[in-house]
């Protein structure tokens, strides 16, 4: 059985036209790469897993060796897919996804976008038990006073209110809707997360979310489009997150809906 990875990986190949990669940055929270045909995408930066040293991402060549990188510019955008993609490298994956992500900017996908944010998209009531894997603050905050209860899942848990990740196996099956945060595509947990989800009222949500009709069997995918690439490299590399790249109009929120 295919992957999610392996999938995303094998629809990407229809999208990558000969490209390479002509820059990436990889920030605080974000990561972004540009391709060589303009293109740009964005992902979430895996420094959760990574395990804090100073040059992780590339690797000593021994102590006065010159540290090196799989990453390189200039390499083919599949190359660096089929490398990055299924690293267990944290940062590397980053990077792999968020060429991924700018793979998918095509006009045959954009098309398809609708413009807004997940909350008018997905509607939820009193009677219901929302899911949350990765904790998203706003829709908590939004959210709270409508539903039933809100089960949060982060395995970088802060606070008493947020199960662990591994309560997913007992919790997620009774929620009514499910919502799971791209960043579950990028460190490759969502396979995993979609095995305990007994609802068709699922979203994907996120910057790190490959919007791509093909591959996820989840009605809504939320992410965002790059709409000024250059400013979206300025902003990563002075550690913005989300909302700075989204108020400062890098990037626009847009939605994509399983029919």
């Amino acid at each position: 059985m295919s992957t999610i990875t392996q999938k995303l990986f094998n629809e990407a190949l229809k999208y990558v036209n000969g490209t390479t990669l002509e820059d990436f940055v990889i920030g605080v929270g974000l990561t972004a790469v540009k391709l060589s045909d303009g293109r740009a995408g964005v992902s979430y930066t895996n420094k959760g897993d990574t395990l804090g040293r100073c040059e992780e991402f590339y690797k000593c060549t021994g102590d006065t060796g010159n540290p090196q990188s799989k990453v390189k510019i200039g390499m083919k955008t599949e190359e660096l897919l089929k490398i990055g993609l299924f690293s267990a490298d944290p940062l590397l994956r980053s990077v792999a996804y968020a060429a991924l992500n700018a793979t998918f900017s095509v006009p045959e996908i954009k098309k398809m976008y609708k413009k807004g944010d997940i909350s008018k998209f997905l509607g939820v009531s009193f009677e219901d038990i929302v899911g949350m894997i990765g904790e998203i603050t706003p829709l908590i905050n939004l959210w709270k006073p409508l539903v039933w209860d809100i089960l949060i899942f982060d395995r970088n848990r802060k606070n008493e209110e947020v199960f662990p990740d591994w309560a997913v196996v007992d919790f997620l099956p009774k929620c009514t809707v499910v919502v799971i945060t791209g960043s579950a595509v990028t460190n490759g947990s969502i396979d995993w997360v979609l095995k305990y989800v007994n609802t068709e009222r699922i979203a994907i949500i996120g910057p790190s979310t490959p919007l791509t009709p093909n591959v996820f069997n989840v009605k809504i995918l939320a992410g965002v489009e790059v709409v000024d690439p250059d400013k979206l490299f300025d902003l990563v590399s002075k550690g913005a997150g989300t909302k700075k790249i989204i108020a400062e109009k890098a990037v626009e929120k847009v939605v994509l809906i399983k029919e």
